[in-house]
């Protein structure tokens, strides 16, 4: 009788809550506040909008504890470069916007196997502290913000011997975050971005990654 496929993939999965470390890069597709229509002294309506943007998150970790074969608690740090790029509408005219946001992130995750099947879901909480600049209309903001974001994931141990690559998915958002403001009337766009403060913030992302644990 043949050996079911199942059986090595269980052997190759069942040691990896035991696994300590963890490396992890991930794509990430953000996505920034809209600008609410404002009317600015001078200007007319003004309105905005970002694309979904593109970065970069490379993730260490490492484990705190597990329980048994199913569940395992890790500390981890990260360093994330986000970037959206869009339009803001003044009056008939359009000009070129941009938002990014770097820098680094420390926090605690949960992973939750699924017996013999390669699966996990994650679920962790994450500080990250980001330099933040907002360009548009020949207006710019830099400042340093620090924000707690939830992470929710998914991961797919692929069956290989001797090492345990895999895929990752996530989904990611702010607990907290400053809200566009609606501003009634400024001597030009810059003020209103002053008052704006950073309204416009990316206020949720997902990503796809690989990683390995060892």
């Amino acid at each position: 009788m043949k050996t079911p496929l199942i059986l090595p993939l269980a052997l190759a999965v069942l040691p990896l809550s035991a696994q300590a470390w963890d490396l992890r890069l991930e794509a990430p597709f953000a996505q920034g506040q809209n600008l609410p229509q404002t009317a600015v002294t001078g200007s007319g309506s003004t309105s905005g909008s970002l694309d979904t943007g593109h970065g970069v998150i490379f993730t260490v970790s490492h484990r705190i504890v597990r329980v048994g074969p199913v569940l395992k608690f890790e500390w981890n740090a990260e360093y994330a470069q986000l970037q959206a790029n869009g339009q803001i509408q003044q009056g008939a005219g359009s000009q070129a916007s941009s938002l990014k946001q770097s820098g680094l992130g420390v926090g605690v995750n949960a992973q939750f196997w699924v017996p013999f099947t390669g699966f996990a879901g994650e679920l962790g909480l994450l500080g990250r502290s980001q330099s933040y600049k907002y360009e548009g209309a020949g207006s710019a903001q830099d400042e340093t913000i620090i924000r707690p974001w939830l992470r929710a994931g998914l991961r797919w141990v692929l069956p290989f011997p001797g090492v345990s690559p895999y895929l990752a998915a996530s989904y990611q958002e702010p607990l907290t975050r400053d809200k566009p403001v609606q501003v009634g009337s400024a001597p030009n766009l810059g003020s209103y971005l002053d008052a704006q403060g950073a309204g416009q913030e990316f206020q949720r992302l997902w990503t796809l990654g690989v990683g390995i644990s060892f």
